[in-house]
């Protein structure tokens, strides 16, 4: 499948570029130039907004701002490449119909207006087709999107400062163009590329020379020992939930752009892969040192990938300023007009010929576009039902009912996934209304965190019943199965203290 996009980069060459990363309180960027020899970078910078100014507020006075910043910092490139953090945008993995590739991007709308909460006229909207895989009737595709409203704001921003916006994507998959371009060989096997990017973690997965996936978690905490141990949670939860995609293969590498040795040396030793840590920093040459205020060098890893992928594009990215769309049919009225110069015999003959393929045409058109339909009809058949159930969690949380209070309470007793979880968690009132009972199932790390849980809830009002635990799930991390079996007491009333009398005078 052949896009207009492609044509569109191929022509950025032999130019100057700034590539900024665009977050709500600052931009990070790098000045670079593009030429036949390849990519340079000449140097880095990073801007934060007042507080008083933001483009969000005002892009024309935002843009006034900046200008003089520019102008400060001596940047006079005019043609801008934009890379949105992973957090400001949204992604979802869809399967459409095995239909024609130019009917791709129709099919892509449809699916995405019926997920989405938001009208799709008010979002920026580009996709990534998968690759089809054997024996299955549907194709994946990652669909990706960002509030139109944002966009509209950096893009006046920029505009009001007479500058060029050249593309516009998303951080975490422009940082695995970058990878890719360090490490080409590397995208074959299933690699999981990890940017620690200020307080956020973007998570992609890579599997020959295709992104399959990308996600963005926000960090609890700046400790380097909490942020370890974060990021191997958040890549086992990640892993999880793309078992789908990975079948029976396993990650053949970790690439850690940003993070620390002794992370990198926990996860080989856990994942049993080979897990690589990059720094933007030392991997490119810089013209100029970093700016100081420079703390997460994972911020340039976004505007490294926009940038590389206007001179070499060896993966598929997302560019919301020109969405991939199909090549339009040839015109073939020209060879019509040439065909009647042969006479007026041919063009008879010609004429009844086409007629009958454009009739035949139609034909298949029309019986492609039905099943089209029958398949759409299917989806928002099967899709009902969790509209229903959407709408009954929405009523059942409006009303404010006991047993949602009973869960509010519990998830302030319950204490982090790093110690405990829960498979199973089932609250029911008893008739009288007056009590809740609690059952769950789990697991734990160890005896004591199992005992200490029910300690908890003890002390918050609950009584539990002791009870020999049937769950036979066995994890290596959280060996300990166990069961819960409490009930919610009604508040306990409070003891009246007695009154001191006053004495009486002379006694």
């Amino acid at each position: 499948m052949r896009y207009q996009s492609l044509t569109f980069f191929e022509n950025q060459t032999m130019a100057d570029y700034l590539a900024i990363n665009w977050e709500k309180t600052k931009l990070t960027g790098l000045e670079g130039h593009i030429g036949v020899g390849g990519v340079s970078v000449k140097r880095v910078f990073q801007i934060t907004w007042p507080e008083h100014l933001h483009p969000e507020k005002d892009p024309v006075s935002a843009g006034s701002w900046l200008k003089n910043e520019f102008s400060r910092l001596k940047l006079s490139t005019k043609q801008i490449l934009i890379s949105f953090p992973r957090h400001e945008t949204t992604v979802r993995l869809l399967e459409i119909p095995e239909v024609p590739l130019e009917e791709v991007p129709e099919i892509v709308h449809l699916q995405t207006a019926t997920r989405s909460s938001v009208p799709l006229n008010q979002l920026m909207l580009d996709y990534l087709l998968l690759p089809a895989r054997g024996g299955k009737a549907t194709r994946e595709v990652l669909v990706a999107s960002i509030a139109k409203q944002t966009h509209d704001h950096v893009i006046k921003t920029f505009q009001s400062m007479g500058l060029e916006i050249t593309a516009t994507g998303i951080s975490s998959i422009n940082a695995a163009v970058w990878i890719n371009h360090i490490i080409p060989a590397g995208m074959e096997a299933p690699a999981l590329i990890v940017n620690l990017v200020e307080t956020n973690l973007e998570m992609t997965l890579v599997h020959q020379q295709q992104i399959s996936f990308t996600s963005s978690t926000a960090m609890g905490s700046s400790d380097p020992t909490v942020v370890d141990q974060t990021i191997q949670t958040e890549i086992n939860r990640f892993l999880l939930s793309r078992s789908s995609q990975l079948g029976s293969e396993k990650i053949n590498q970790i690439l850690l752009i940003g993070g620390r040795p002794d992370c990198a040396t926990l996860l080989q030793e856990r994942l049993q892969c080979t897990v690589e840590v990059i720094d933007p920093l030392q991997q490119e040459q810089f013209s100029q040192e970093p700016p100081e205020e420079l703390t997460s060098p994972g911020v340039l890893a976004g505007p490294l990938g926009i940038l590389y992928s206007l001179h070499q594009k060896h993966l598929e990215i997302v560019d919301f300023l020109h969405p991939h769309k199909a090549d339009q049919k040839p015109d073939r009225r020209k060879l019509q007009m040439g065909l009647g110069l042969v006479g007026t015999g041919l063009i008879l003959l010609t004429a009844l010929y086409l007629t009958h393929q454009s009739v035949s045409d139609l034909d298949e058109q029309i019986a492609d576009r039905q099943k089209i339909q029958r398949d759409l009809d299917e989806l928002l058949k099967r899709g009902q039902p969790t509209l229903e159930s959407v709408a009954l969690i929405q009523k059942w949380e409006n009303s404010n009912s006991e047993t949602l209070k009973v869960l509010q309470e519990l998830d302030t007793v319950l204490p982090g996934t790093d110690r405990i979880y829960l498979s199973e968690l089932d609250v029911n009132r008893s008739s009288s209304q007056s009590l809740s009972r609690l059952r769950a199932i789990g697991n734990a790390k160890e005896d004591l965190d199992a005992r200490d849980l029910n300690q908890q809830l003890s002390k918050n009002n609950f009584r539990v019943h002791p009870k020999r635990s049937t769950n036979k799930t066995y994890d290596p991390e959280y060996p300990v199965p166990f069961e819960i079996d409490a009930e919610k007491l009604p508040p306990r009333a409070e003891i009246p203290q007695p009154a001191v009398q006053a004495k009486q005078n002379g006694n």
